[in-house]
Protein backbone atom coordinates (compact mmCIF):
# COMPACT_ATOMS: atom_id res chain seq x y z
CA UNK A 1 0.00 0.00 0.00
CA UNK A 2 2.75 2.46 0.89
CA UNK A 3 4.44 2.15 -2.39
CA UNK A 4 1.16 2.53 -4.27
CA UNK A 5 0.15 5.61 -2.15
CA UNK A 6 4.15 7.22 -3.13
CA UNK A 7 3.24 5.84 -6.74
CA UNK A 8 0.22 8.29 -6.80
CA UNK A 9 1.87 11.07 -4.95
CA UNK A 10 4.16 10.75 -7.51
CA UNK A 11 1.49 10.78 -10.18
CA UNK A 12 -0.22 13.99 -8.90
CA UNK A 13 2.91 15.84 -8.18
CA UNK A 14 4.13 15.57 -12.12
CA UNK A 15 -0.02 16.36 -13.51
CA UNK A 16 0.74 19.47 -11.42
CA UNK A 17 4.22 20.34 -12.21
CA UNK A 18 2.74 19.88 -15.82
CA UNK A 19 -0.02 22.18 -14.98
CA UNK A 20 1.99 24.48 -13.89
CA UNK A 21 4.65 24.66 -16.77
CA UNK A 22 2.13 25.32 -18.86
CA UNK A 23 0.59 27.87 -17.54
CA UNK A 24 3.92 29.65 -16.43
CA UNK A 25 4.27 29.13 -20.40
CA UNK A 26 1.11 30.57 -21.64
CA UNK A 27 1.79 33.55 -19.80
CA UNK A 28 5.45 33.86 -20.85
CA UNK A 29 3.96 34.14 -24.60
CA UNK A 30 1.28 36.91 -23.69
CA UNK A 31 -1.56 35.06 -22.86
CA UNK A 32 -4.18 36.05 -19.63
CA UNK A 33 -6.20 33.27 -19.32
CA UNK A 34 -5.72 33.47 -15.52
CA UNK A 35 -7.18 36.88 -15.42
CA UNK A 36 -5.93 39.02 -12.49
CA UNK A 37 -3.72 35.91 -11.28
CA UNK A 38 -1.52 36.05 -14.50
CA UNK A 39 0.49 38.97 -13.17
CA UNK A 40 1.68 37.60 -9.42
CA UNK A 41 2.09 34.06 -11.21
CA UNK A 42 4.39 35.73 -13.96
CA UNK A 43 6.22 37.13 -11.06
CA UNK A 44 6.38 34.28 -8.98
CA UNK A 45 7.91 32.07 -11.61
CA UNK A 46 10.67 34.17 -12.82
CA UNK A 47 11.98 34.36 -9.28
CA UNK A 48 14.96 32.01 -10.03
CA UNK A 49 15.97 33.96 -12.98
CA UNK A 50 15.77 37.38 -10.88
CA UNK A 51 17.80 35.99 -8.31
CA UNK A 52 20.38 35.05 -10.90
CA UNK A 53 20.42 38.01 -12.35
CA UNK A 54 20.66 39.65 -8.92
CA UNK A 55 23.73 37.48 -8.12
CA UNK A 56 25.34 38.33 -11.31
CA UNK A 57 24.82 42.15 -11.08
CA UNK A 58 25.91 42.06 -7.45
CA UNK A 59 28.88 39.56 -7.40
CA UNK A 60 30.13 38.52 -10.83
CA UNK A 61 31.18 41.62 -13.03
CA UNK A 62 29.24 42.40 -16.09
CA UNK A 63 30.38 41.23 -19.64
CA UNK A 64 30.65 44.62 -20.83
CA UNK A 65 34.03 44.49 -18.21
CA UNK A 66 37.04 43.22 -19.23
CA UNK A 67 39.44 42.38 -16.66
CA UNK A 68 42.93 43.90 -17.29
CA UNK A 69 45.75 42.02 -18.07
CA UNK A 70 49.30 43.20 -16.32
CA UNK A 71 50.69 43.79 -19.46
CA UNK A 72 47.71 46.02 -20.96
CA UNK A 73 47.80 48.50 -17.80
CA UNK A 74 50.57 50.55 -18.70
CA UNK A 75 49.10 53.13 -21.69
CA UNK A 76 51.80 53.69 -24.78
CA UNK A 77 50.94 56.64 -26.29
CA UNK A 78 53.55 58.51 -28.79
CA UNK A 79 51.11 60.54 -30.59
CA UNK A 80 51.73 63.60 -32.24
CA UNK A 81 48.24 64.19 -34.09
CA UNK A 82 44.77 64.37 -32.84
CA UNK A 83 42.41 61.21 -32.91
CA UNK A 84 39.04 61.40 -31.70
CA UNK A 85 37.12 58.06 -31.45
CA UNK A 86 33.44 57.52 -30.27
CA UNK A 87 32.38 54.39 -28.60
CA UNK A 88 29.58 53.37 -25.87
CA UNK A 89 29.56 51.27 -22.84
CA UNK A 90 27.01 50.64 -19.59
CA UNK A 91 26.92 53.23 -17.33
CA UNK A 92 24.92 52.43 -14.49
CA UNK A 93 21.14 53.02 -15.31
CA UNK A 94 21.94 54.07 -18.68
CA UNK A 95 24.19 53.94 -21.49
CA UNK A 96 26.71 56.34 -22.28
CA UNK A 97 28.59 57.50 -25.66
CA UNK A 98 31.65 59.33 -25.72
CA UNK A 99 33.87 61.32 -27.77
CA UNK A 100 37.41 61.09 -27.09
CA UNK A 101 40.68 62.52 -28.20
CA UNK A 102 43.45 59.51 -27.71
CA UNK A 103 46.50 62.13 -28.07
CA UNK A 104 45.31 63.87 -24.71
CA UNK A 105 42.42 61.74 -23.17
CA UNK A 106 40.06 64.62 -23.21
CA UNK A 107 36.54 63.13 -23.70
CA UNK A 108 35.31 66.12 -25.81
CA UNK A 109 31.50 65.02 -25.81
CA UNK A 110 29.05 62.92 -23.61
CA UNK A 111 25.91 61.39 -25.00
CA UNK A 112 23.17 59.39 -22.59
CA UNK A 113 20.46 56.97 -23.75
CA UNK A 114 18.51 55.93 -20.06
CA UNK A 115 17.90 51.90 -20.11
CA UNK A 116 14.50 53.43 -19.23
CA UNK A 117 13.75 54.37 -22.83
CA UNK A 118 14.59 51.32 -24.34
CA UNK A 119 12.78 49.19 -21.95
CA UNK A 120 9.74 51.32 -23.21
CA UNK A 121 10.65 49.71 -26.41
CA UNK A 122 12.58 45.81 -26.08
CA UNK A 123 13.44 43.97 -23.20
CA UNK A 124 16.87 45.22 -22.13
CA UNK A 125 19.54 42.76 -20.73
CA UNK A 126 22.38 42.97 -18.62
CA UNK A 127 24.99 42.62 -21.39
CA UNK A 128 23.22 44.78 -23.89
CA UNK A 129 25.19 47.04 -26.17
CA UNK A 130 25.17 50.26 -28.23
CA UNK A 131 27.51 49.76 -31.34
CA UNK A 132 28.68 51.52 -33.27
CA UNK A 133 28.51 55.15 -32.55
CA UNK A 134 28.98 57.14 -35.99
CA UNK A 135 29.04 61.15 -35.15
CA UNK A 136 26.39 63.13 -37.34
CA UNK A 137 27.09 67.34 -37.86
CA UNK A 138 25.79 69.61 -34.91
CA UNK A 139 26.78 67.22 -32.48
CA UNK A 140 24.19 64.62 -33.16
CA UNK A 141 24.83 60.71 -33.20
CA UNK A 142 23.27 56.99 -34.48
CA UNK A 143 23.80 54.18 -32.04
CA UNK A 144 22.48 50.76 -32.41
CA UNK A 145 20.52 48.55 -30.31
CA UNK A 146 23.05 45.47 -30.71
CA UNK A 147 20.55 42.49 -31.67
CA UNK A 148 17.39 44.34 -30.51
CA UNK A 149 14.99 46.40 -32.73
CA UNK A 150 16.35 49.81 -33.20
CA UNK A 151 18.17 52.10 -34.54
CA UNK A 152 18.51 55.73 -32.87
CA UNK A 153 19.58 58.94 -33.79
CA UNK A 154 20.35 61.30 -30.48
CA UNK A 155 20.94 65.02 -30.90
CA UNK A 156 23.29 66.95 -29.11
CA UNK A 157 21.48 67.04 -25.67
CA UNK A 158 20.90 63.26 -25.79
CA UNK A 159 17.07 63.68 -26.84
CA UNK A 160 15.74 61.02 -29.41
CA UNK A 161 15.50 62.59 -32.73
CA UNK A 162 14.30 59.14 -34.48
CA UNK A 163 14.25 55.48 -33.82
CA UNK A 164 13.37 53.38 -36.44
CA UNK A 165 12.36 49.99 -35.21
CA UNK A 166 11.46 48.13 -38.28
CA UNK A 167 14.56 45.64 -37.98
CA UNK A 168 17.05 44.30 -35.28
CA UNK A 169 20.24 46.10 -36.65
CA UNK A 170 23.40 44.99 -36.00
CA UNK A 171 27.46 44.96 -36.87
CA UNK A 172 28.51 47.27 -39.31
CA UNK A 173 27.22 51.21 -40.24
CA UNK A 174 28.54 53.02 -43.05
CA UNK A 175 27.71 56.35 -44.56
CA UNK A 176 27.38 56.73 -48.04
CA UNK A 177 28.25 60.27 -50.49
CA UNK A 178 24.66 61.16 -50.08
CA UNK A 179 24.67 61.16 -46.30
CA UNK A 180 22.98 57.43 -45.32
CA UNK A 181 23.50 54.77 -43.67
CA UNK A 182 23.64 51.17 -44.98
CA UNK A 183 24.08 48.42 -42.33
CA UNK A 184 23.25 44.59 -41.79
CA UNK A 185 19.48 43.95 -40.67
CA UNK A 186 16.99 41.42 -39.96
CA UNK A 187 13.55 40.94 -39.81
CA UNK A 188 11.94 40.63 -36.57
CA UNK A 189 8.03 40.30 -35.04
CA UNK A 190 8.39 41.98 -31.55
CA UNK A 191 11.84 41.49 -31.15
CA UNK A 192 12.18 37.81 -32.14
CA UNK A 193 14.34 37.10 -35.16
CA UNK A 194 12.13 36.25 -38.41
CA UNK A 195 13.73 32.98 -39.88
CA UNK A 196 13.94 31.55 -43.55
CA UNK A 197 13.48 27.78 -44.01
CA UNK A 198 16.05 25.62 -45.71
CA UNK A 199 14.79 22.16 -47.03
CA UNK A 200 16.87 19.14 -48.35
CA UNK A 201 15.17 15.92 -48.99
CA UNK A 202 12.58 16.80 -46.02
CA UNK A 203 14.84 17.92 -43.47
CA UNK A 204 14.54 21.28 -42.39
CA UNK A 205 15.94 24.07 -40.78
CA UNK A 206 15.41 27.69 -39.79
CA UNK A 207 18.54 30.34 -40.35
CA UNK A 208 19.41 33.71 -40.07
CA UNK A 209 18.97 35.63 -43.56
CA UNK A 210 20.36 38.99 -42.87
CA UNK A 211 19.31 42.11 -45.17
CA UNK A 212 21.54 44.73 -46.62
CA UNK A 213 19.50 47.76 -45.66
CA UNK A 214 20.28 51.44 -46.55
CA UNK A 215 18.78 54.33 -43.86
CA UNK A 216 17.67 58.32 -44.24
CA UNK A 217 19.77 59.29 -41.75
CA UNK A 218 17.86 62.72 -40.98
CA UNK A 219 14.60 61.19 -40.96
CA UNK A 220 15.38 57.48 -39.95
CA UNK A 221 13.15 56.19 -42.59
CA UNK A 222 14.06 52.78 -44.56
CA UNK A 223 15.16 53.42 -47.84
CA UNK A 224 16.05 50.22 -49.58
CA UNK A 225 16.29 46.68 -48.17
CA UNK A 226 17.44 43.21 -49.71
CA UNK A 227 17.80 40.09 -48.47
CA UNK A 228 20.74 38.38 -48.76
CA UNK A 229 19.21 34.73 -49.83
CA UNK A 230 17.21 36.79 -52.43
CA UNK A 231 20.52 38.14 -54.00
CA UNK A 232 22.72 34.63 -53.86
CA UNK A 233 19.62 33.12 -55.36
CA UNK A 234 19.04 36.07 -58.15
CA UNK A 235 23.03 35.62 -58.98
CA UNK A 236 23.07 31.68 -58.94
CA UNK A 237 25.14 32.00 -55.70
CA UNK A 238 22.99 29.69 -53.94
CA UNK A 239 25.62 27.53 -53.39
CA UNK A 240 27.01 29.45 -50.57
CA UNK A 241 24.23 28.44 -48.22
CA UNK A 242 25.81 24.84 -48.04
CA UNK A 243 29.08 26.76 -47.28
CA UNK A 244 28.25 28.89 -44.23
CA UNK A 245 30.04 27.21 -40.85
CA UNK A 246 27.31 27.70 -39.02
CA UNK A 247 23.87 26.46 -40.21
CA UNK A 248 21.20 28.48 -38.63
CA UNK A 249 23.47 31.31 -39.64
CA UNK A 250 25.53 30.71 -42.65
CA UNK A 251 26.07 34.40 -43.75
CA UNK A 252 27.00 36.61 -40.47
CA UNK A 253 27.12 39.40 -42.78
CA UNK A 254 28.82 41.57 -40.16
CA UNK A 255 29.54 45.07 -42.60
CA UNK A 256 27.75 46.67 -45.70
CA UNK A 257 30.66 49.58 -47.32
CA UNK A 258 29.22 51.82 -49.95
CA UNK A 259 31.80 53.04 -52.12
CA UNK A 260 32.16 56.55 -51.83
CA UNK A 261 34.85 57.41 -54.99
CA UNK A 262 33.61 58.28 -58.54
CA UNK A 263 33.31 55.55 -60.57
CA UNK A 264 36.65 53.17 -61.32
CA UNK A 265 37.51 49.91 -63.72
CA UNK A 266 36.71 47.94 -60.78
CA UNK A 267 33.49 49.55 -59.20
CA UNK A 268 30.75 51.93 -59.23
CA UNK A 269 29.96 54.51 -56.45
CA UNK A 270 27.26 53.30 -55.01
CA UNK A 271 28.11 49.64 -55.12
CA UNK A 272 28.84 48.09 -51.49
CA UNK A 273 30.91 45.70 -50.02
CA UNK A 274 29.43 43.05 -48.24
CA UNK A 275 31.67 40.97 -45.63
CA UNK A 276 30.39 37.19 -44.34
CA UNK A 277 32.36 36.19 -41.18
CA UNK A 278 30.38 32.76 -41.87
CA UNK A 279 31.18 32.25 -45.71
CA UNK A 280 35.19 34.09 -45.45
CA UNK A 281 33.95 35.34 -48.09
CA UNK A 282 33.66 39.71 -49.29
CA UNK A 283 31.00 40.00 -52.25
CA UNK A 284 30.60 43.37 -54.19
CA UNK A 285 27.10 44.02 -54.81
CA UNK A 286 25.26 46.39 -56.87
CA UNK A 287 21.63 47.56 -55.66
CA UNK A 288 20.81 49.45 -58.87
CA UNK A 289 21.02 46.80 -60.74
CA UNK A 290 20.68 43.70 -58.00
CA UNK A 291 23.94 42.04 -59.47
CA UNK A 292 26.90 40.56 -57.90
CA UNK A 293 29.98 41.98 -59.62
CA UNK A 294 32.45 39.84 -57.71
CA UNK A 295 32.95 37.60 -55.12
CA UNK A 296 36.42 37.69 -53.14
CA UNK A 297 38.09 34.70 -51.05
CA UNK A 298 41.72 34.42 -50.11
CA UNK A 299 43.81 33.89 -47.17
CA UNK A 300 41.32 35.07 -44.85
CA UNK A 301 38.73 33.67 -42.38
CA UNK A 302 36.19 34.81 -40.27
CA UNK A 303 36.65 38.59 -41.55
CA UNK A 304 35.55 41.42 -40.41
CA UNK A 305 35.60 45.49 -41.47
CA UNK A 306 36.08 46.17 -44.92
CA UNK A 307 37.17 49.48 -46.43
CA UNK A 308 37.53 50.62 -49.82
CA UNK A 309 40.84 52.54 -49.78
CA UNK A 310 41.06 54.03 -53.25
CA UNK A 311 39.83 53.07 -56.98
CA UNK A 312 41.23 49.73 -57.71
CA UNK A 313 42.03 48.67 -53.76
CA UNK A 314 39.98 47.65 -50.30
CA UNK A 315 41.32 46.66 -47.38
CA UNK A 316 40.06 43.83 -44.69
CA UNK A 317 40.18 42.95 -40.51
CA UNK A 318 41.17 39.13 -41.31
CA UNK A 319 40.25 37.75 -37.85
CA UNK A 320 42.45 34.79 -39.08
CA UNK A 321 40.22 32.48 -36.45
CA UNK A 322 39.57 28.51 -36.96
CA UNK A 323 36.29 27.54 -37.06
CA UNK A 324 35.92 25.58 -34.02
CA UNK A 325 32.05 25.25 -33.60
CA UNK A 326 31.22 22.75 -36.13
CA UNK A 327 29.34 19.18 -35.36
CA UNK A 328 31.56 16.28 -36.57
CA UNK A 329 30.49 12.52 -36.82
CA UNK A 330 32.72 10.79 -33.99
CA UNK A 331 35.72 8.74 -34.81
CA UNK A 332 38.03 6.61 -32.92
CA UNK A 333 41.47 7.14 -33.45
CA UNK A 334 44.58 5.76 -32.28
CA UNK A 335 46.29 7.87 -29.67
CA UNK A 336 48.36 10.33 -31.44
CA UNK A 337 51.63 12.25 -30.48
CA UNK A 338 50.32 16.05 -31.67
CA UNK A 339 53.68 16.29 -33.62
CA UNK A 340 51.62 18.95 -36.23
CA UNK A 341 49.99 21.56 -34.33
CA UNK A 342 47.61 24.69 -35.43
CA UNK A 343 47.73 27.27 -33.95
CA UNK A 344 46.57 31.02 -34.33
CA UNK A 345 48.65 33.96 -32.77
CA UNK A 346 48.03 37.06 -34.37
CA UNK A 347 44.95 38.60 -36.77
CA UNK A 348 45.95 41.28 -39.70
CA UNK A 349 44.90 43.74 -41.77
CA UNK A 350 44.94 42.43 -45.45
CA UNK A 351 44.91 44.87 -48.58
CA UNK A 352 43.83 43.68 -51.64
CA UNK A 353 44.19 45.01 -55.10
CA UNK A 354 42.06 44.91 -57.84
CA UNK A 355 44.80 44.73 -61.03
CA UNK A 356 46.75 41.94 -59.12
CA UNK A 357 44.30 39.86 -57.69
CA UNK A 358 47.01 40.00 -54.75
CA UNK A 359 46.75 39.98 -50.96
CA UNK A 360 49.72 41.90 -48.78
CA UNK A 361 49.32 42.53 -44.60
CA UNK A 362 49.98 45.71 -43.44
CA UNK A 363 52.44 46.19 -40.26
CA UNK A 364 52.43 42.35 -40.20
CA UNK A 365 55.46 42.43 -37.59
CA UNK A 366 53.85 44.65 -35.26
CA UNK A 367 50.52 42.26 -34.96
CA UNK A 368 52.62 39.28 -34.77
CA UNK A 369 55.53 40.97 -32.38
CA UNK A 370 52.84 42.24 -29.92
CA UNK A 371 50.03 39.41 -30.68
CA UNK A 372 47.08 41.20 -31.92
CA UNK A 373 44.24 38.86 -32.06
CA UNK A 374 40.61 39.00 -31.21
CA UNK A 375 38.76 35.78 -31.95
CA UNK A 376 35.64 37.47 -33.37
CA UNK A 377 34.60 41.17 -34.12
CA UNK A 378 37.45 43.71 -34.50
CA UNK A 379 38.50 46.46 -36.85
CA UNK A 380 40.80 48.79 -38.28
CA UNK A 381 41.02 52.32 -39.57
CA UNK A 382 43.83 53.44 -41.98
CA UNK A 383 44.77 56.98 -41.05
CA UNK A 384 45.61 59.77 -43.40
CA UNK A 385 49.46 59.75 -42.63
CA UNK A 386 49.54 55.89 -42.97
CA UNK A 387 49.09 54.78 -39.37
CA UNK A 388 46.85 52.19 -38.72
CA UNK A 389 44.28 52.17 -36.03
CA UNK A 390 43.24 48.59 -34.68
CA UNK A 391 40.30 47.66 -32.34
CA UNK A 392 41.40 44.18 -30.63
CA UNK A 393 37.88 43.67 -29.40
CA UNK A 394 38.65 40.20 -27.27
CA UNK A 395 41.16 41.62 -25.04
CA UNK A 396 39.68 45.30 -25.36
CA UNK A 397 43.02 47.18 -27.06
CA UNK A 398 43.16 49.95 -28.66
CA UNK A 399 45.98 50.11 -30.91
CA UNK A 400 47.81 52.24 -33.65
CA UNK A 401 50.50 50.84 -35.23
CA UNK A 402 53.20 51.90 -38.24
CA UNK A 403 56.60 50.63 -39.75
CA UNK A 404 58.26 51.73 -36.91
CA UNK A 405 56.31 50.10 -34.04
CA UNK A 406 52.93 50.68 -31.49
CA UNK A 407 52.66 54.56 -31.53
CA UNK A 408 49.34 53.55 -29.49
CA UNK A 409 48.40 51.23 -26.81
CA UNK A 410 45.55 51.79 -24.37
CA UNK A 411 42.01 50.39 -22.85
CA UNK A 412 38.89 52.26 -22.21
CA UNK A 413 39.41 52.95 -18.15
CA UNK A 414 36.03 52.02 -16.28
CA UNK A 415 34.89 52.55 -12.84
CA UNK A 416 35.95 49.29 -11.54
CA UNK A 417 39.28 48.89 -10.02
CA UNK A 418 41.18 46.16 -12.24
CA UNK A 419 38.94 45.90 -15.49
CA UNK A 420 38.37 47.95 -18.83
CA UNK A 421 35.32 48.87 -20.54
CA UNK A 422 35.02 46.28 -23.95
CA UNK A 423 34.90 48.34 -26.85
CA UNK A 424 32.12 48.75 -28.88
CA UNK A 425 33.35 49.04 -32.58
CA UNK A 426 35.05 52.79 -31.93
CA UNK A 427 34.61 55.05 -35.02
CA UNK A 428 37.79 56.89 -35.57
CA UNK A 429 37.99 60.62 -36.89
CA UNK A 430 41.35 62.88 -37.46
CA UNK A 431 39.01 65.75 -38.02
CA UNK A 432 35.50 66.76 -35.93
CA UNK A 433 33.64 69.59 -37.46
CA UNK A 434 32.71 70.97 -33.86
Amino acid sequence: MKAIRKFALFIIGLFILMLWSGIVRNITLGQRALGPLTKPIKTFSELPSNMKAAYNHFLVAPEYYLKTKEGDQKDINNLTYNLYGSYSYRSGDGFKIELKNFKTNEIVKTWRLPVSYLTEHHKVGQNDRLFPSKLMKNRGIIVACDEQPGLIRLDSLSNVVWHNKDFIFHHGMNFDHEGNIWTPGVKHDDGIIMPKTLAVDGSKIDYIDDLILNIDAKTGKTLYSKSLTSIFEENDLLEFLNRGSIVTDPFHLNDVVPVLTDSSRYFNRGDVFLSFRHLSAILQFRPSTGKVMKVIEGPFTYQHDVDVVNDSTIALFNNNTVAMDMKFNKYEFKPSKGDIQRKIVHSNVLIYKFETDSFKALYEEQFVKNKIYTEAEGLYELLPNGDLFVEEQGPGVLWVLNENGVVLKTTLKSDLEGYHYLPNWTSIYTDINF
